[in-house]
């Protein structure tokens, strides 16, 4: 990541935190960390931020790796006991009087332990994950090359797309795409999904062979950056038969509906309601249980979320996917993921997958 990059998400935090009257952040969770420092070390790492320069506390086995990755403006402290003795020494050195910290990702144990150093502790909301919703130039540059591994490798690995071929094959093939061409790894357990087993949204890949005319659900993306992609594509082998055209046309016609929604200001659940609606008038309805979407970035699955029950709003520069489906008990499924980029007028599609039925002859 770029210096400029995380050192601007810093000025801002420290924008909302003087909004909001919080003098001290204690960030714990590993993207939020990772977000605003550069630092991609695995665990056991916190930032404290106020007035001062922030301050990376982690421990002995990444005293080089934070040296070498932290970003301007960050200072490093190495704990010399654990976590909260160090907090606390940081704290004190800061003069600190109380420390605000995201109630979402802290446990009961670790305030426990923070306490007992004698630490005045306040909950608030996880600031710092509000900021990551909009992305910044250098985040869109890593999610594009992170679609980009996805879906070349995805059209690599067409031609082994047959009958006869496993779906567990098919799955670590495209991992390993993926991996040749720069991702340290999958965003995820990759999903090939054929016939009856694409009636389960989050299939387990199995041995199950493809047959002739089977659905398929490809559900698969790569990292870029730490970044994350996340598609997915129904496709057929062989010649649809009218059931199948006539579910994966309202799926693609609900995907669409939302999509035509998205704009700056709409509430994400009205962005839901018009994919939703569709399924609903169709009478499928009860088919399609999951929501239409979710933010995605340094995780897979971040703010916002596109459901019935989301209270977030769309607003520029946030990305997420639009995956509505329709799944059918003993017969399959079809579900189109999409990313997202908010635009200052509607959605910029970053994925280029063809989404037709027989797309797989487009490719």
């Amino acid at each position: 990541m770029s210096v400029r990059s995380e050192h601007s998400r810093a000025i801002r935090l420290k924008q909302v935190m003087q909004q909001e009257g919080v003098s001290a952040l204690l960030v714990t969770k590993r993207e939020n960390v990772r977000y605003l420092t550069g630092f991609t070390g695995s665990a056991g790492s916190v930032l404290l931020a106020g007035r001062r320069k922030p301050s990376l506390i982690t421990d002995f086995r990444y005293k080089l790796q934070a040296a070498r990755e932290k970003t301007a403006g960050i200072t490093v402290h190495i704990q010399k006991k654990d976590f909260a003795a160090a907090l606390q020494e940081t704290a004190e050195a800061y003069s600190v009087d109380t420390v605000w910290f995201d109630e979402s990702s802290l446990t009961l144990e670790v305030l426990k332990r923070l306490k007992k150093e004698g630490l005045s502790l306040k909950g608030h909301r996880d600031l710092v994950g509000e900021l990551r919703q909009r992305k910044d130039v250098q985040e869109l540059k890593h999610i594009r090359e992170a679609v980009r591994r996805a879906e070349e490798s995805f059209r690599e690995m067409k031609k082994y797309i047959r009958p006869g071929a496993r779906e567990c094959d098919l799955a670590l093939m495209l991992e390993i795409l993926m991996r040749e061409k720069g991702a340290r790894k999958a965003a995820f357990d990759t999903i090939v999904a054929s016939g009856r087993n694409g009636a389960m949204p989050h299939a387990s890949t199995t041995n199950r062979r493809i047959g002739q005319g089977d659905l398929v659900t490809f559900d698969f993306g790569a990292e870029a950056g730490g970044y994350f992609s996340d598609i997915t594509r129904t496709y057929c082998i062989g010649r649809p038969t009218e059931r199948q055209r006539e579910i994966h046309g309202l799926v693609l016609a609900a995907q669409t509906a939302a999509i035509k929604n998205v704009r700056p200001g709409i509430a994400c659940k009205a962005v839901d309601a018009a994919a939703r609606n569709i399924i609903k008038r169709a009478g499928q309805g009860d088919r399609f249980g999951h929501g239409t979407g979710h933010g995605i970035g340094l995780m897979v699955h971040e703010a916002p979320s596109l459901s019935p029950l989301s209270k977030d709003t769309v607003a520029q520069d946030m990305v997420f996917t639009v995956e509505p489906g329709v799944y059918i008990p003993g017969w399959g499924g079809v579900r189109i993921e999409d990313m997202v980029l908010v635009s200052g007028n509607g959605a910029k599609v970053l994925t280029s997958l063809p989404r037709a039925l027989d797309g797989l002859k487009l490719l």
